[in-house]
Order: structure tokens, then sequence, then C-alpha cells
């Protein structure tokens, strides 16, 4: 196995960065929290992407599945898995939404389907939010 060069290391990583590997780990935010059970718990005031509605980001994992919050109404809020129900790639999120890099599958922001071959939107996950606090799972 040969060494990893710096020249390597930064092309890598700026490969991950280009395909919407930009977002912050959950483990890394403090704004989430694991809770027993493999349950995610996120402050949803400290995520700035859900200031506005319309607005959604991936959160973490839940059960080694990734998953995203999007926020649909003024106090309203929904969570999804980001596997694609085509063939189970992880999307990424886009300009318009988030897209499977496999097929091209396209989904609206809150998760809806767009564009198949996906025949259904993305899954969606259980979400319960009390005083700005939603909890996942």
């Amino acid at each position: 196995m040969e060494p990893i060069t710096r020249r390597s290391l930064f092309a890598g990583a700026c490969a991950v960065l280009a395909l919407g590997g930009a977002e912050v780990p959950a483990a890394a935010n403090p704004a989430v929290k694991k809770l027993s059970g493999g349950r995610l718990s996120v402050d949803l005031k400290a995520v700035p992407a859900l200031a506005k509605v319309g607005g959604a980001i991936r959160i973490g994992t839940l059960r080694g599945v990734p998953v995203a919050i999007a926020r649909t109404g003024t106090s309203k809020y929904m969570a999804f898995s980001l596997k694609c129900p085509h063939q189970g790639v992880t999307v990424t999120r886009n300009e318009n939404g988030w897209v499977c890099s496999a097929h091209l599958s396209e989904f609206e922001p809150d998760g809806d389907l767009v564009l198949g071959p996906a025949t259904t939107g993305l899954a969606r996950v259980p979400i319960k939010v009390s005083r700005g606090i939603a909890t996942l799972g």
C-alpha cells in the first residue's frame, strides 16, 4: 500500500466536497445529540438551514441510515431517509432538492418524488417536535 501524499489527500477532500459531502456530521454538530435506542435529538433553532420554510439538511444517521429534516411550514417539520427508494444509494442535496447519483432520480427538499426511475418519494422517518427540539426515530 502506497503512502497518501498531501496532493492526493487534497484532491480527495475536494472530490468529497464537490459531491455534496460538505455537511457537518451529527457527531460534530452540537445541535444534534444521539439518544438511547438509536434516536436523534435536534435543536431546530441551532440549525441555520432550517431557519426558513423550505429549508432542508442532512442531519445525521438513524440506526445506520442517513436522514434529513425539512421545514415544511412555520412550525412544521418532516424527517426522511436519504436512501433512494430505487436502489438504496444515498441521495445528496443540490440547489433544487435531493438527487441520486446512481440513476438521477430527483426529489423535492421535503423528499417528495420529482423524477424517476424511483417510483416513490424518500421514506418518512418518525419525528416529534416539542419546544423547538425534534426527536427522530
